[in-house]
């Protein structure tokens, strides 16, 4: 049983137990987790707010967020708040943002998974995340003003290790924060990682992006690889995440081509038909944007979105 399911079935057990009370009136839906004031809070409710992350995905916490939600709603309905205009205008956006995305998904769902062969051809392309994978101990020295020094400061930590380096910086009267983290490999940044993977336990390296200047001392790492099989889910939900992006602009740019689009009013309009962009210029409903669940997902989609640049030496 996954993690979902063990939380719903807590939830029901909760629900059953709530509700023990009221069986003297006849029994309760299966599908109903309390009654409130004689309103219904559905189990599928329940469920929605065990994935909410307010509620720290614990059942109990979900029943009573749902009982909350309902007795709030029960008093913006006792004084017609669903009439006033402002709140029609967003719950005519919502929804229409989830008839869009419910077309989406059942446009793409099909296609979007990923087939084994994919999934292993990734894997072998980031040892770095996962054959090879490793746990850094990290002392990082985050230098401020001092990109004009770095060709200097790389000479420095050739020599030496990060003390070395401080004691320079010091002498130097340059202001640099000190701190010292256990990251595994998903949880380092692109470029530093890049960089760790040909580094030796005692070295230092200097990382220069965009003005900022930071030396790593790598104090050790402990290999932590992760078996192709191991990998598998977190690499199928992303491949499936990127593919259904893939897919959501595809289809997009197909109904765009077949539409008539008439630019009436707004920025650029001319009061003329003109031809949609071909060349997926256009932004993709918000809604319809990947998600991820781990920051190891979330390391994925930066790997693939915004590659690496080479470090500097």
């Amino acid at each position: 049983m996954n993690r979902s399911a063990m939380l719903r079935a807590a939830a029901v057990a909760a629900a059953m137990a709530a509700t023990a009370c009221a069986r003297d009136e006849g029994s309760a839906p299966r599908d109903v987790a309390a009654r409130v004031n004689g309103g219904d809070v559905p189990l599928a409710r329940v469920d929605a707010a065990i994935a909410d992350d307010a509620t720290k995905g614990t059942a109990s916490r979900a029943l009573e967020a749902a009982i909350d939600e309902e007795l709030l709603v029960q008093k913006a309905l006792a004084a017609r708040i669903d009439r006033d205009p402002e709140v029609l205008r967003k719950l005519e956006d919502s929804r229409r943002r989830i008839l869009a995305r419910a077309w989406l998904d059942r446009a793409v769902a099909q296609r979007a998974r990923p087939d084994p062969a994919q999934v292993h051809a990734f894997y072998v392309a980031n040892p770095a995340l996962f054959e090879a994978r490793r746990i850094y101990s990290l002392r990082r020295l985050a230098v401020e003003g001092a990109a004009r020094r770095a060709a200097a400061l790389r000479e420095v930590a050739l020599r030496g290790d990060a003390h070395a380096v401080e004691a320079w910086l010091a002498r130097e009267g340059l202001r640099f924060d000190v701190r010292e983290t256990t990251e595994p490999a998903e949880a380092v940044p692109l470029a530093l990682l890049a960089r760790l993977r040909t580094m030796k336990d005692g070295e230092a390296a200097v990382i220069q992006d965009e003005g900022r200047l930071e030396v790593v001392e790598l104090v050790r790492s402990i290999p932590a690889p992760l078996a192709e099989a191991e990998a598998a889910p977190t690499i199928e939900a992303f491949l499936a995440s990127r593919r259904r992006l893939e897919l959501a602009r595809e289809e997009i740019d197909r109904l765009r081509g077949e539409a008539r689009i008439e630019y009436l009013a707004g920025p650029g309009a001319r009061g003329r038909t003109r031809k949609p962009p071909r060349d997926g210029a256009f932004a993709v409903h918000a809604a319809l944007e990947p998600t991820f669940d781990s920051p190891a997902d979330l390391h994925l989609a930066a790997s693939v979105a915004a590659p690496a640049k080479e470090p500097r030496s």
